[in-house]
């Protein structure tokens, strides 16, 4: 279970998706989210847990008539206390009508549904099924995560692994594939890794650069990285990450102007949607730089992986002492971490617009 990369806010410790493979139990649920995150790994492992009867099959490719069979032998084997788990991957890729016949057993305690869709679960599942399942969201697996997974199977470096993990675009199982083709021999030359490569640098450059308040060398690296056909769509998301991690609270307009930019490369299309790009990286080199948001996250993060408890008063409670500020002046004095929790977390930037208590 520690091997898994990525998920930490389903997998660490006391949390649900980890909770339920210690017990060997679980609820009827759904985990969503894009291809290539995890989601069949953890359903293989939980198959392995479970005590009980489980089949385990894939919704593209198990006919219904299959899965009625199961549910019949669900709601005969509940008459001697016992149900039956279903792990069905790519459930969006089962008609409407059939995903009918697991509402019965659900609601009778015959089947538990583990089910995976890259979907979205509120199009592609029927609501009275859905209301029946919790849903769990997977997030696409960061550079880091990816490059992480790689060095377990392969001994290339890591300028390589790192491009790899840009191509594949958060998605494991398409990162493993590249990684397949180029250990198999093929001529790495003719290969698109080393396109791959020098987006990356390319990519580097312009991140620093911006960085680094130079809008001569952000608008150089930002027209080789268009020349070189890079993904605007790619470029974008950078820049908004950038926003928030380099400029954050010295410019908060600069997240509205990334956020605005990757919605123009989506509405207006290349080749028009270069200048949208090149509005964005110069607005973003030439805004005032702190990163007090990344890093009071990442102190956060350090201390927030063990669970805490929430101070009553700020529990959904009548009469537990809870201060409203507004009845205040807008700032009540009073306790909001936790017991045994100390911050501070964020710690001002010089540059950081001052707020109203300031």
């Amino acid at each position: 279970m520690d091997e898994i990369v990525g998920q930490r806010h389903l997998l660490s410790k006391g949390r649900p998706l980890r909770r339920f493979l210690k017990s060997g139990k679980c609820p009827s649920f759904v985990l969503y989210g894009p291809p290539g995150t995890g989601k069949t790994t953890y359903l293989n492992l939980l198959e392995k847990r479970l005590s009980g009867e489980v089949f385990h099959l894939s919704a593209s490719t198990v006919s219904a008539s299959d899965l009625r069979k199961i549910v019949s032998r669900s709601m005969q084997m509940v008459r001697y206390g016992k149900k039956i788990y279903l792990l069905l991957d790519e459930i969006h890729a089962l008609k409407r009508n059939d995903q009918r016949m697991f509402l019965e057993p659900l609601e009778r305690g015959a089947l538990v549904l583990a089910a995976t869709t890259t979907e979205p679960p509120s199009r592609y599942i029927i609501p009275p099924l859905l209301s029946r399942m919790r849903i769990y969201r997977f997030s696409k697996l960061s550079e880091d995560e990816i490059v992480e997974i790689l060095k377990k199977k392969s001994n290339l470096d890591v300028e390589t692994l790192r491009a790899i993990a840009i191509s594949s675009d958060g998605d494991a199982r398409k990162a493993l594939s590249i990684l397949e083709g180029i250990e198999k021999g093929e001529d790495l030359e003719k290969s698109e890794i080393f396109t791959m490569k020098e987006h990356y640098d390319l990519i580097s450059a312009l991140i620093k650069s911006i960085r680094g308040s130079d809008p001569d060398a952000s608008i150089y690296y930002l027209s080789r990285l268009l020349e070189l056909g890079e993904d605007p769509r790619f470029i974008a998301r950078r820049l908004v990450i950038l926003a928030s991690e380099d400029i954050g609270l010295a410019d908060s307009n600069a997240l509205l102007v990334a956020v605005a930019g990757a919605q123009a490369v989506e509405i207006v299309g290349m080749p028009e949607a270069q200048i949208n790009l090149a509005h964005v990286v110069l607005h973003l080199a030439l805004a005032p730089k702190s990163n007090s948001a990344y890093l009071a996250l990442k102190r956060a993060k350090e201390v927030s992986r063990e669970p805490s408890q929430t101070p009553k008063h700020l529990k959904n409670i009548p009469n537990s002492g809870y201060k409203y500020p507004h009845d205040f002046g807008g700032y009540a004095d009073q306790r909001y971490l936790p017991d045994g929790i100390e911050g501070p977390f964020y710690i001002p930037n010089e540059r950081d617009k001052k707020s109203w208590r300031e």
